[in-house]
């Protein structure tokens, strides 16, 4: 007796069922993605916490200015980047998994200001910094943000982190998750996530920066908070406030 092979139908509705299993699954291996991204860049902010807190250490405590000439709070000194580097840290470090722009143009993001030959900063001058993908608590030079302007009150006012030697260093954030946005009318919460331009790495190179963990451009998931005190936690940003901005705005 001859083998019958699939007839036209049964195919058809063998390819309807792997794509049906296919539309289920798809969504919870993303889901999964995002969460072992969520998990990497956790622990890339742990990283930066525990070499912070050791230049403080080997600075009476007090911590790297976080950029010099650079005033957005997620510039770095490449002589801040080059100890944070001597304690172990890699280039990869300096930027979420889940930040596609940061990832995917990260060259012009970590030579921003000066070259990179593989292993170390090319000739850097003392104006030198970098375009980092997390935000940085830390006062500046010219010690001109005593205070964070809060333009929500649910958690109250919040200050700029200068030394470890803080109060209550549980609640003081020091690295966290880069949440910004720019005002936009029409969208969800009035500001769009995803487009972020109009001067730094848009007046070089005309790309956005973008927040990380994105839902979507008009609302972040949330994002990683690093503490003072070395712990790590996720906030939802239903839960983050507007807290500092005037074109660009930040949320933690």
């Amino acid at each position: 007796m001859k083998r019958k092979g699939f007839t036209l139908i049964e195919l058809l509705v063998v390819i309807a069922i792997i794509a049906l299993l296919m539309s289920i699954l798809m969504p919870a291996l993303s889901r999964v993605r995002e969460q072992a991204r969520k998990r990497s860049c956790g622990s890339r902010i742990r990283q930066q916490l525990l070499a912070l807190t050791m230049y403080a250490n080997d600075n009476n405590g007090t911590l790297p200015l976080p950029s010099t000439p650079g005033n957005w709070m997620h510039d770095l000194a490449i002589s801040t980047v080059e100890f944070m580097l001597n304690t172990g840290m890699t280039r990869e470090m300096f930027y979420c998994p889940s930040n596609a722009v940061y990832q995917k143009y990260n060259d012009y993001f970590w030579e921003y200001t000066t070259e990179w030959d593989g292993t170390k900063f090319v000739n850097p001058n003392s104006g030198s910094f970098l375009i980092a993908g997390y935000l940085y608590i830390i006062e500046t030079s010219r010690g001109d943000r005593p205070a964070i302007r809060n333009n929500e009150s649910k958690t109250g006012q919040k200050s700029w982190c200068r030394t470890v030697y803080e109060k209550q260093t549980a609640t003081k954030e020091l690295c966290i998750d880069e949440t910004a946005g720019q005002t936009k009318a029409g969208t969800r919460f009035g500001f769009t996530f995803g487009q972020i331009g109009g001067g730094g790495i848009w007046s070089a190179y005309q790309l956005y920066e973008q927040s990380n963990h994105l839902k979507d451009d008009e609302e972040p998931e949330g994002g990683n908070i690093g503490f003072l005190d070395g712990h790590i936690e996720w906030r939802d940003f239903e839960d983050m406030e507007d807290r500092v901005g005037s074109t660009t705005h930040y949320w933690w």
